[in-house]
């Protein structure tokens, strides 16, 4: 399938406004919203004490091979029972991970949501690309435009995450913002038994930037909404393999998903 590429190109002029001091992040720019493809979510609750989650991952990149890495935006949520030994945690192992694990009513692994389909979930990996397949032909109700800065010195990422409406109604859900990163080297059980001690582990979920279930957000056709966020990375953590992803949701799933360098 034709990989999907899509660019968000904003014009917008701000109006002079006497007396009145209008906030930055209500302040409205209507503008004829461009069209926008639609992103999809995996939620790969995974772990490294889990022989077959090896076979989750590669089932993952071949959907990101056939779609492209815009359009299919992949967590690795090291959680659950196979991210535990013996009652040693994985070095991979969140608390939030483990949170989100337990709130879906998860059990088994490997074991992913699509854009937290709840009619529908969890889905096992070998009906991923059925559920992708569904939802990149959804319409986007919003888009996203993220500008990251990275301090080296303090370790600290300011985050711009504008939402764009784009449907022609209110659009309401929780803004979500995580950090992911990619290339760590760590052990992973094998499906054939053995441990690999230098597996290559991507898209790791890390932490939430913001409440572990988001911000309240609201947004018209046309409008702009500005949220702003500070995150101190951990200093093991590897700046240039780290990306920001973000994502609205509401009781329906996930509305729209994107993903941001944190260094470009």
């Amino acid at each position: 399938m034709k990989k999907i590429y899509y660019t968000i190109i904003m014009l917008a002029a701000l109006a002079m406004v006497s007396c009145d001091e209008v906030s930055h992040e209500n302040r409205l720019i209507y503008i004829e919203p461009p069209e926008v493809g639609r992103a999809v979510l995996i939620e790969d609750y995974t772990g490294q004490y889990c022989v077959n989650c090896p076979r989750a991952t590669e089932e993952i990149e071949r959907l990101v091979s056939e779609y492209g890495d815009s359009v299919v935006i992949a967590v690795a949520i090291h959680s659950g029972p196979f991210s535990k030994n013996k009652g040693e945690l994985s070095p991979l192992y969140t608390e939030v991970g483990d949170m989100y694990f337990n709130a879906w009513g998860l059990s088994s692994q490997p074991v992913g949501l699509i854009d937290r389909l709840f009619d529908s979930y969890p889905f096992s990996y070998t009906d991923w690309a059925g559920g992708v397949n569904y939802e990149v032909a959804v319409d986007a109700p919003v888009s996203f435009l993220t500008g990251v800065d990275y301090d080296y010195d303090t370790h600290k990422a300011a985050i711009e995450v504008q939402t764009i409406g784009l449907d022609s109604v209110l659009v309401s859900g929780k803004l979500q913002v995580w950090l992911v990163e990619d290339s760590i080297d760590s052990f992973q059980l094998m499906p054939d038994g053995s441990r690999d001690e230098h597996y290559n582990h991507m898209h790791v979920f890390r932490a939430s930037v913001n409440d572990p279930w988001g911000d309240e957000l609201s947004v018209n056709h046309g409008q702009v909404v500005v949220k702003n966020y500070e995150l101190n990375l951990d200093p093991a953590w590897v700046p240039k393999h780290c990306s920001i992803v973000t994502f609205l949701y509401d009781e329906s799933g996930v509305l729209q998903v994107a993903k941001k360098k944190l260094i470009d």
